[in-house]
């Protein structure tokens, strides 16, 4: 196998001009730490700024940097002070990280921002072809390389590409507002495969690339042109043996006496964060203003010890927010303070890693509460370098909240969810901490940052399936549903076999948010009016639920997946599955248990099912349990004639011999000169089987399907009916 170049904005060494010579300096940053273990590999390469203005240097520095730099296997990019300005703190940090974070573009935008940028990638692709072999891996790092991966790709066609982001990637709506969206998506498609820290921002990806055209989108998988490109998240961890061996050095149990002498036993909340908007440190300022207003008894027994690490100095709008958290602080302390007690200390500066851990060892609580964040290791390095256990609050859309759901989740945007966790943190019962805190930490045990970097490679360097071996649906265009109309309007007699959720209706999390609204319940009257046509509606909703939503509507009925079926104008219900209960009582212990161990996830009891959901929970805490449930279950599945489904955030245990495509067969068997059938998930595929060549398939949203066309969402598809 090929060696590994990896190229980031940063090189793990940073180099500073003193007196006239040059001084060299290690990075202690989670990627680098990450990174590292590929460096020792003399065959390897890291590009990168070397984080000092050319103009600052003479030709004999850069030989000396480019020099003392290669013994450690890294490869400069040397930057003058205006591409700096342009394309690091003008289009990186002043366009990108703002609108990436949700947050609002303060700067006003300069178009030479966007050619410095172009510039600098150009510079970085023309490090990375010369340093590249035809069987390197390569891996292109965050949003300041956006475009490397497409530029490289013109040269290097074949090349094994690799892309990261460690920021979010943000909805459609907020992305769309860049000049250069589509252009900023291609350059990352140029890769064959892209990384993210969550499942949602993977999913907010893949969305930009539909709503641009830039590609055909599955759920992991864009196809591009002729090529693959694997589109996964892979939450990002921390060395976790290293701050656990900080934590018990000498150096750090000096500072950790030093913060016990300043806070005199007071309980401690500690926030450790960068100087930054997206980081929401002045709303953690005023929700510990609330705090302190609503709990006087707690009055010189808390202190908040908040560092802010000064960030991105040269930029307007850091400045200020720095002067701002200072008046904040003072205002509070003027506030509630005393002579002996102050219930701010504010520290607005760089901190080594040692006082670091001595303060989150002796923090009672971290207050880890950023507006937006990719990931967040803070929080992560919390849990790491306590030797008692604690309490973790954490904002909810931070990217550590998908794995980390046992700490307190907060809405940062909601003042009084904020100030109610700090309450509960403090009070929260031994039993119930100790269990929180142990599951965080087993899970960061299991899921380190080198963990992390292998898996991303690992999954680089295994082949992607070429195109043609996948099953391409093609969108249903204007032309098709115009051609559709005609042939339904021709027809006497029709069949519209129609799924629920996710088809007729967007998923929903709540039960009452799932109802049929008013327009549909009027389209399918309309449609289940005329004589010429047969409706049925089948979904894997309960008999209940489908009769009191659709039992006044001239159509026929499925419910649980194909258990139950009624016709048009009957009352009974007829039984498909021949399978008895019994086995229930084996299984439903074991849903009830995952569910209670997976925040937001229920357990469904149907007549012949049983469901767990998991909607409503953090990505990556389902995806492990789903897992683990999967393992326990099958064995169980197979001794009493059972099968599991995996639906769309649903797992479901029933008979194998039941499911839509039996379903339908009640109707498909009969003659029709129409039949149209739309579904939207993984078991719709056996309606779409079922179906005869004359009929018209059609998937609604991503995923691999045997149908004949795809549409993008169930207004679409409620389109398509009206049109017909």
């Amino acid at each position: 196998m090929g060696n590994v170049v990896i190229a980031s904005n940063r090189l793990p060494v940073a180099v500073k001009k003193v007196n006239g010579k040059l001084e060299f300096s290690q990075s202690t940053g989670g990627v680098a730490t990450g990174l590292m273990t590929y460096m020792k590999n003399p065959r390897n390469r890291w590009i990168g700024w070397p984080g000092i203005a050319s103009d600052e240097l003479t030709k004999a520095d850069k030989q000396e940097i480019t020099a003392r730099l290669a013994k450690q296997h890294c490869i400069p990019v040397f930057l003058t002070k205006k591409q700096i300005d342009d394309f690091y703190n003008g289009y990186s940090n002043s366009v990108l990280w703002p609108l990436f974070h949700n947050l609002p573009m303060t700067a006003k935008l300069k178009s030479s921002w966007w050619q410095g940028y172009y510039d600098v990638n150009k510079k970085y692709a023309d490090a990375l072809q010369t340093a590249a072999s035809k069987s390197s891996r390569i891996w292109v790092h965050d949003y300041q390389l956006l475009l490397v991966p497409e530029m490289l790709r013109r040269h290097l066609p074949a090349a094994n590409i690799g892309f990261f982001l460690h920021i979010p990637w943000p909805k459609f709506s907020q992305y769309k507002k860049l000049p250069e969206a589509a252009r900023l998506v291609r350059g990352i498609l140029g890769a064959q495969l892209a990384g993210f820290h969550t499942k949602g921002y993977v999913n907010n990806f893949l969305d930009c690339v539909d709503a641009l055209s830039a590609g055909t989108a599955t759920d992991s998988r864009v196809i591009v042109a002729d090529r693959i490109v694997r589109v996964a998240d892979f939450p990002m961890g921390i060395d976790y043996d290293k701050f656990t061996t900080t934590s018990q050095s000498a150096a750090v149990a000096a500072a950790t006496l030093k913060h016990k002498l300043k806070y005199r036993g007071r309980r401690v909340i500690a926030a450790v964060d960068r100087l930054d908007p997206s980081k929401g440190l002045e709303e953690r300022l005023e929700a510990y203003r609330e705090f302190l207003a609503r709990n006087p008894k707690l009055h010189g027994k808390v202190v908040f010890a908040l560092i802010a690490a000064p960030s991105r100095t040269d930029i307007a709008v850091y400045k200020k927010l720095g002067q701002r958290l200072q008046k904040l602080a003072d205002d509070i302390n003027q506030a509630y303070g005393t002579l002996t007690w102050q219930p701010v200390d504010y520290m607005p500066v760089a901190v080594p890693l040692e006082e670091v851990v001595a303060l989150l060892q002796i923090a009672d609580v971290a207050f880890i509460a950023p507006i937006r964040d990719g990931m967040n290791l803070v929080a992560k390095e919390y849990i790491a370098s306590r030797r008692k256990q604690g309490v973790l609050i954490l904002s909810q859309t931070a990217g550590a909240a998908q794995e980390l759901s046992d700490a307190l989740l907060v809405d940062p945007a909601q003042r009084s969810s904020v100030v109610a966790a700090l309450e509960k943190s403090l009070t929260m019962p031994r039993r119930e901490l100790k269990k929180r805190f142990k599951a965080m930490q087993k899970q960061l045990k299991e899921n380190t940052v080198h963990h992390w970097a292998g898996r991303f490679m690992d999954t680089l360097a295994q082949p992607a399936k070429p195109p043609r071996q996948l099953l391409y649906t093609p969108a249903l265009s204007e032309s098709v549903a115009q051609r559709l109309a005609a042939q339904y309007r021709l027809a006497t007699k029709r069949l519209l076999l129609l799924d629920y959720d996710g088809t007729l209706v967007p998923y929903a999390e709540r039960y009452i948010d799932a109802a049929p609204p008013r327009a549909l319940r009027q389209l399918l009257q309309k449609l289940g009016d005329d004589p010429r046509n047969n409706v049925v509606i089948i979904s894997g909703r309960p008999q209940a639920t489908m009769t009191e939503w659709f039992s006044d509507l001239p159509v026929s009925l499925i419910a649980e997946h194909g258990a139950l079926s009624r016709s048009q104008g009957h009352k009974t219900w007829r039984q498909t599955s021949t399978l008895g209960k019994s086995w229930k009582t084996l299984v439903l212990p074991v849903l009830q248990k995952y569910a209670d161990l997976t925040p937001g996830a229920t357990v469904e009891d149907k007549q012949f099912s049983l469901v767990w959901h998991f909607r409503r929970s953090p990505a990556f805490a389902a995806q492990k349990n789903l897992r683990i449930l999967q393992h326990i279950l099958r064995p169980l599945a197979a001794a009493h004639g059972l099968a599991l489904f995996s639906g769309n955030k649903i797992l479901e245990i029933k008979d194998p011999l039941v499911h839509k495509g039996t379903a339908a067969s009640l109707w498909l068997k009969k003659d029709y000169d129409f039949t149209l059938l739309v579904g939207d998930d993984f078991t719709d595929e056996d309606m779409f089987a079922a179906a005869p060549p004359s009929a018209t398939t059609v998937k609604v949203g991503r995923g691999r399907t045997i149908a004949n066309y795809r549409l993008s969402s169930s207004s679409k598809v409620l389109d398509l009916l009206r049109s017909l």
